[in-house]
């Protein structure tokens, strides 16, 4: 039990793992559909478009936050339009994340603020969340889960068959808009837990894990809440104990119970790959 409650003797460790278990639950939420949709570069693409919002934000004092948001909104919309101009998508996502990302570097190199810590960017530092990132991931939270419950058959419709739910009056449209911008506020709001570069593996770890044994999108998803809240918990304690990097220790949990399940389970436990 003391292996339990002894980290709470730290202020900030209770800050910690509310602020990764809510993080866990809305990558874990949508980490399904971009699962689905094979759209596992978006994440990787927009976590990366990031860095030049944040470098410009932090540099000129605008935040992490408006750097973030402004960041990825244009990162999206970059992304769309140049696809719309016949680029393949993952080509698209491939050269504004890197050009993105590499804006943010070299914005962040150049200035002498030696208070502007790249490792805390690109690797997260949820042992430095304060009340305002707690309030944020909460509102998150809210969005995403009301979206959710109100839009799920939609969002299930137009990501399995998109021309099929247009037929069925789906504004197909108008869910793609919505999934991307909750997309875009899971990736803003994991970054002080998990940084630039590991946002990605969390909205698919999880999912992933959940897809070998789950058919169904509804119990997968499920699944995958409660995995990436419990890859959260665990990873954090992880962190604690072997005093390593918070963010890392996440995602190789993550990691551990894909391989478990991928690997380690009897077939009859696992469900098949062709209901996806």
């Amino acid at each position: 039990m003391n292996l339990l409650l002894d980290p709470f003797e730290f202020a900030f460790f209770g800050r910690a793992l509310l602020a990764a278990v809510l993080v866990g639950a809305v990558t874990g939420a949508l980490g399904p559909f971009v699962v689905v949709r094979r759209m596992a570069y978006i994440g990787q693409g927009l976590s990366q478009s990031v860095l030049g919002g944040v470098g410009i934000g932090l540099v000129f004092g605008a935040g992490l936050y408006s750097g973030a948001i402004a960041a990825t909104a244009v990162a999206t919309v970059v992304i769309y339009a140049t696809r719309r101009r016949g680029v393949p998508i993952d080509t698209a996502i491939g050269i504004v994340a890197s050009t993105m990302f590499a804006g943010g570097v070299a914005v962040i190199s150049s200035n002498r603020d030696r208070s502007l810590n790249i490792t805390n960017l690109l690797f997260g530092n949820v042992l430095g969340v304060d009340r305002d990132d707690l309030i944020l991931v909460g509102v998150v939270v809210v969005i995403v889960a009301v979206v959710l419950f109100t839009q799920f058959k939609k969002l299930v419709a137009t990501t399995h068959n998109p021309s099929v739910a247009a037929a069925h009056g789906v504004r197909t449209g108008a869910m793609e808009v919505v999934f991307n911008a909750l997309l875009a506020l899971a990736v803003v709001t994991a970054l002080q837990v998990l940084g630039v570069l590991l946002v990605a593996a969390t909205l698919l770890l999880p999912a992933a894990t959940a897809s070998l044994m789950f058919g169904s999108f509804g119990r997968l998803t499920l699944m995958s809440i409660g995995l990436g809240m419990a890859t959260a918990v665990i990873g954090l304690y992880v962190s604690y104990y072997h005093d390593i990097a918070s963010g890392p220790s996440i995602v190789l949990t993550g990691a551990a119970a894909f391989a478990i399940a991928a690997f380690g389970l009897p077939n009859r436990f696992r469900h098949s790959k062709a209901a996806l």
